[in-house]
C-alpha cells in the first residue's frame, strides 16, 4: 500500500502490480457485459424466488401503472419497484438494470401501440415513409452481403454500408421535389 513520506511514495509493491493486477488472472474483466453467459440462471432465479414476492411485486407494478394518470409518472414508479424487485430477487445490480431496460422498452412499445395514431401524426410516418425506410434496411443488407462476399469485415461493412446508403437515402430526399 502506498503512502506520502517526505514527498516520495514508498511501496511494498512494484509499480506494475497497481495497474491490473499481478496476472491477467487476478486483475478485474475489462469487459463489462461477461456475466451475460449466466443470464439464464439469473432468470431462473426469479422462478426459484417466493411467489408471495412475486405476486406483491408485480402486484405493485400493476397498480402503479393503473393508478397515475401521467405516463412517466408511471414509467418511472413501475421501473423503481420493478428494480428493487429484481435486485432482491437476483442480487446483482447488472441484471437489475438489464431487466429494468427491458421493462422501459416494453413500456414505451405498449405506450406508442395505445397512441398508435398520435404517434404516427407526430413522426410522420405513411406508407411512402415506411416503404422508404424499409428499403434503406434491405438495400444496407444487402450492400453488407456483397461486401461480405468480396473480403470486407462484417463490422465494419455494416457501418461503411448504412452510411453509404445514408447518403444515397438523403440525397434523394433532398433532390426530390416534394408532393405535398
Amino acid at each position: 500500500m502506498p503512502c506520502q513520506f517526505q514527498g516520495k511514495f514508498k511501496s511494498e509493491r512494484p509499480l506494475g502490480v497497481y495497474m491490473a493486477g499481478a496476472s491477467p488472472e487476478d486483475s478485474e474483466p475489462l469487459f463489462v457485459l461477461e456475466p451475460l453467459p449466466e443470464l439464464p440462471s439469473v432468470i431462473d432465479s426469479f422462478f426459484g424466488a417466493n411467489p408471495l414476492l412475486l405476486v406483491a411485486g408485480f402486484g405493485s407494478i400493476i397498480y402503479l401503472l393503473t393508478k397515475y394518470e401521467d405516463p412517466f409518472t408511471k414509467l418511472w414508479t413501475s421501473t423503481l419497484v420493478f428494480s428493487g424487485l429484481s435486485f432482491f430477487v437476483t442480487d446483482s445490480m447488472f441484471y437489475s438494470m438489464i431487466f429494468a431496460s427491458i421493462h422501459i422498452l416494453a413500456f414505451f412499445m405498449v405506450w406508442s401501440a395505445i397512441r398508435w395514431d398520435d404517434v404516427k401524426l407526430t413522426l410522420g410516418i405513411d406508407r411512402a415513409r415506411i416503404l422508404s425506410i424499409s428499403s434503406f434496411i434491405v438495400c444496407t443488407w444487402i450492400m453488407t452481403i456483397l461486401g461480405t462476399a468480396i473480403g470486407m469485415p462484417t463490422t465494419s461493412g455494416v457501418v461503411v454500408c448504412g452510411l453509404a446508403m445514408a447518403y444515397v437515402w438523403w440525397t434523394y430526399y433532398s433532390l426530390e421535389p416534394s408532393t405535398s
